[in-house]
C-alpha cells in the first residue's frame, strides 16, 4: 500500500534542487529519505518518474510521490499522562500542550513525551505515515517549553491531507509572545530565511544566502513600560511558515527577543538591568521563553469542515501581564 502526495512547485521554489524543495514540503521526512524515494522511482513528473534528485524545479510543475507505507513497530511505550484535550475524533485529536512536554522522541529523549501519551490516550491508533518510530501522528511540533494548541492524525489519510495543508500554508497559527522591549515598527511583517547555525547545530541563525524561506507576521497588542526598566510588548505573531523556533528567532533578529529565551534572549544579562525591584524579582521567576501558541485553524482533513481551536494564557504569562496591568 502507499500514500500518495502530489505538491505543485510554489513561484517561491523556482530553481530550488529537487530534493532540496520536497525536504521543506515534506517536513516530515528526512532528507535521505527524500533520496531514497527517488532512487526508488517514488517521484513523478508528467507520469515519468524522476530519478536525479540534483535537478531543478520550476515554479508551476507538479510533482506526484508515492510512498512505500512501512510497517512500523513502535519501541515506544505508551504513557498515562494526562492530557488537555480540546477536540478528539477518529482521525485527529487537538491538544492544549502544556509547557515542559517534548513533542516527540530525540536525542536521549524517548519517555514521557506527547507522542507516549498519545499512543496510551488513543490505544496506539496514529498515523504512521513516514514509517519514523517515536513520531507517530506528528505533523508539526511545538517546542518543548512552548505551551498551547496543536494538533496530531490518528489515521494516514488524515495525516497526508494535513501535511499538505502545512505544506501550502492554509493552516493558521497564532502564537501570542512576551518580548523584552518594543518592536519597530509595532507591527511588521519579518521574512529572513532560517538555516541551522554552523556553530551550534541545536540552534537556528537568520541568514542571507541559503536556509529556507520564513515568514512571521506580528502585531504588537499591548506595551508594558515603566521607571527603571526597558518596555515590554506582548506582541501577536501569525506564522506563513513553520519553521524550527521561526518566531523565537525572528523576534531576536529584531532586537526583540522572546522573555525569557535562554538560546536566543540571554535573558540574565537582561534581568540584572533592569532596577525596579519589584519588577526583576517577577522576572527571575521566569523559567522558559513566553511563548504560547493561542489558536490554530484548518480544515478537517476528512469533511473539510473549518476548524478553530482557541486556547487561554498558560498562568506563568498570564502573571506578568496582570502584573503590569495593576490587576
Amino acid at each position: 500500500m502507499e500514500n500518495v502526495f502530489d505538491f505543485e512547485v510554489a513561484e517561491e521554489f523556482n530553481g530550488y534542487r529537487l530534493d532540496k524543495w520536497l525536504a521543506v514540503v515534506m517536513p516530515d521526512f528526512s532528507r535521505s529519505k527524500i533520496q531514497q524515494f527517488i532512487k526508488k522511482g517514488c517521484v513523478l513528473k508528467d507520469g515519468v518518474s524522476v530519478d536525479i534528485g540534483k535537478i531543478d524545479v520550476k515554479a508551476g510543475e507538479i510533482y506526484h510521490i508515492n510512498v512505500p507505507e512501512e510497517k512500523v513497530e513502535t519501541s515506544m511505550n505508551p504513557e498515562n499522562i494526562p492530557l488537555d484535550i480540546l477536540y478528539e475524533d477518529d482521525d485527529i485529536i487537538v491538544i492544549n500542550k502544556p509547557v515542559g512536554m517534548v513533542v516527540h522522541q530525540g536525542a536521549g529523549v524517548n519517555s514521557g513525551t506527547l507522542v507516549n501519551a498519545l499512543l496510551y490516550h488513543c490505544n496506539g491508533k496514529l498515523a504512521n505515515v513516514g514509517g519514523e518510530v517515536g513520531r507517530q501522528g506528528i505533523v508539526h511540533r511545538l517546542d518543548k517549553d512552548t505551551s498551547g494548541a496543536m494538533m496530531a492524525c490518528k489515521s494516514d489519510k488524515a495525516y497526508q491531507v494535513m501535511q499538505k495543508q502545512f505544506a501550502d500554508h492554509s493552516v493558521k497559527r497564532e502564537y501570542y509572545a512576551l518580548l523584552w522591549g518594543m518592536p519597530n515598527p509595532i507591527s511588521g511583517r519579518i521574512e529572513k530565511n532560517i538555516a541551522r547555525n554552523p556553530h551550534s547545530r541545536q540552534e537556528m541563525t537568520v541568514v542571507v544566502d541559503g536556509g529556507k524561506p520564513a515568514i512571521t507576521n506580528y502585531e504588537t497588542l499591548e506595551v508594558f513600560s515603566g521607571p527603571k526598566f526597558k518596555p515590554l510588548a506582548l506582541v501577536k505573531c501569525l506564522l506563513e511558515t513553520g519553521r524550527t523556533h521561526q518566531i523565537r528567532v525572528h523576534m531576536a533578529s529584531i532586537g526583540t527577543p522572546i522573555l525569557g529565551d535562554s538560546v536566543y534572549g540571554n535573558p540574565q544579562r537582561h534581568i540584572t538591568q533592569v532596577e525596579n525591584e519589584d519588577v526583576r524579582n517577577l522576572l527571575m521567576k521566569i523559567n522558559r521563553q513566553m511563548l504560547h501558541s493561542k489558536n490554530i485553524e484548518f480544515s478537517h482533513p476528512i469533511t473539510g469542515e473549518k476548524m478553530k481551536f482557541e486556547t487561554k494564557l498558560p498562568d506563568d504569562m498570564q502573571e506578568i501581564i496582570d502584573f503590569f496591568r495593576g490587576e
